[in-house]
């Protein structure tokens, strides 16, 4: 229920903090590593003659604080990840097409979930390219928000009502969240706004590489005070933590990488010692002993170089085996747990 339970919360403004939030938070502790210098800024394209969805990230608000890039076809084809996809964390697919009108699994080809902050307000927004039925979209939006209207923004179908709406940016790509998100995305489409290719998180994108080849996974966070406050008691973040960004390969073997940028040299060795700590106490936690997952973590080195954290993760395809249906095992457990706090 994790993915269907991120697509619900992403798609409507103020639910609580938003899953990217969580995502890039666990990427710190589970991270990887990059050598590369990161870059400067790009400089926007300016305005397009037509929406350009050739990458998901040109629909993304360059003052993005989190983002999560999902390959799903990549999740659907390879054995580490085929069983989080086609079982329990795919939630019921009859209900989702019902909500939503599409099947984010079995339609859905790539994710982007954005979320931004400003005024202490958070907004969402998720971005999903894949294969649609305009009818089917527009009809289910329409009948899950009474006194919906349905019109256009640009040349693309946009539906809205209620602080919630959903367009087809192009046939392909869908665009849902708060009404004036979307139309952002819209206009970014166009080059009319700036996209996140060319704000801080793009940075980060490009110093992992991951505009080049892309990675089935792909997190990044600009970290704000907001975040800070509400991860306090939640989740210790060290001083001078400005972004961080990971990435997660999918081959014969499975690659994951991090980099996390710090204020000083200092900041960043007290918060590698801090998470090695961390590291070591998960893979001593008892039900990741009984699946086997210890060993795992404790192959992930990190390492401060200069102001940044960076590691590295490589788990051979011989240890593959029953990984993913472990992984779901504690994937489904911490959704359970987080169900029932939200019930109490």
């Amino acid at each position: 229920m994790i993915w269907m339970t991120t697509a619900r919360r992403l798609e409507r403004p103020g639910s609580g903090q938003s899953p990217v939030y969580l995502l890039v938070l666990l990427g710190l502790l589970l991270g990887g590593c990059a050598e590369a210098p990161l870059a400067s800024p790009q400089t926007p394209a300016g305005p397009r003659a037509a929406a350009d969805d050739g990458d998901l990230w040109n629909l993304a608000p360059s003052n993005a604080d989190a983002l999560a890039d999902v390959d799903l076809a990549a999740l659907r084809a390879s054995p580490w990840s085929r069983a989080l996809t086609s079982t329990g964390l795919a939630g019921d697919r009859d209900e989702s097409r019902r909500i939503f009108g599409y099947d984010l699994f079995a339609e859905g080809e790539r994710l982007v979930a954005v979320g931004t902050e400003a005024a202490g307000a958070q907004r969402s927004l998720s971005l999903v390219r894949g294969r649609f039925d305009p009818a089917r979209i527009g009809a289910a939006f329409l009948a899950a928000t009474p006194g919906a209207t349905a019109g256009h923004w640009r040349d693309s179908p946009l539906w809205e009502g209620r602080g919630r709406a959903v367009a087809l940016v192009t046939p392909r790509t869908l665009a849902q969240g708060d009404p004036e998100s979307v139309r952002g995305a819209i206009d970014a489409a166009w080059g009319i706004v700036p996209d996140a290719s060319t704000g801080p998180l793009g940075v980060l994108r490009r110093a992992l590489g991951a505009d080049g080849k892309v990675p089935a996974v792909f997190v990044a966070l600009s970290l704000t005070d907001a975040m800070r406050g509400r991860a306090a008691g939640t989740i210790e973040l060290p001083p001078g933590l400005t972004t961080a960004a990971g990435r997660l390969d999918l081959g014969d073997d499975l690659n994951l990488d991090l980099v996390a940028v710090l204020g000083n040299g200092s900041d960043a060795t007290a918060a590698a010692a801090t998470w090695n700590l961390a590291l070591r106490a998960l893979a001593q936690q008892p039900m990741l002993r009984l699946l086997g997952l210890g060993p795992i973590i404790d192959g992930l080195s990190l390492g401060a170089e200069g102001a940044r954290v960076h590691g590295h993760l490589r788990v051979p395809a011989e240890r593959r085996e029953g990984l993913a249906d472990k992984l779901l095992a504690v994937l489904q457990m911490v959704a359970g747990a987080a169900q029932g706090s939200r019930d109490k």
